[in-house]
């Protein structure tokens, strides 16, 4: 459908930006999660002994909520940019964790 289209492509997420935080719990780092001009999240998480990333794990909707945000390791956020909280898991590990938006 070409209108669909079109609005896709103008499409422009009020959460657009990068956002840096960390996570705790059963693990703990940090975290930086990036969301491109029409939604789509790549996430970045540094640990003591590694950095995993990925080009595109996810994506956020219009309310902030983020959808199916996962890295390769199983590490899955839940949560919402709306109030830039939520929880982790991965395997049976699990916490919260926390970003802001950078200017």
């Amino acid at each position: 459908n070409l209108i669909e289209r079109n609005e896709q492509q103008q499409y422009k997420s009020p959460y657009r930006g990068e956002w840096r935080g960390s996570y705790s719990g059963d693990e703990s780092g940090s975290l930086k999660i990036e969301v491109s001009r029409n939604g789509y999240v790549s996430v970045t998480r540094i640990t003591q002994n590694r950095t995993e990333s990925s080009f595109i794990s996810g994506m956020i909707r219009e309310d902030g909520a983020l959808q199916q945000v996962s890295l390769e390791s199983g590490f899955k956020l839940y949560g919402s940019l709306a109030t830039g909280t939520g929880t982790w898991e991965m395997a049976h590990w699990k916490g919260t964790w926390s970003v802001t938006k950078q200017q």
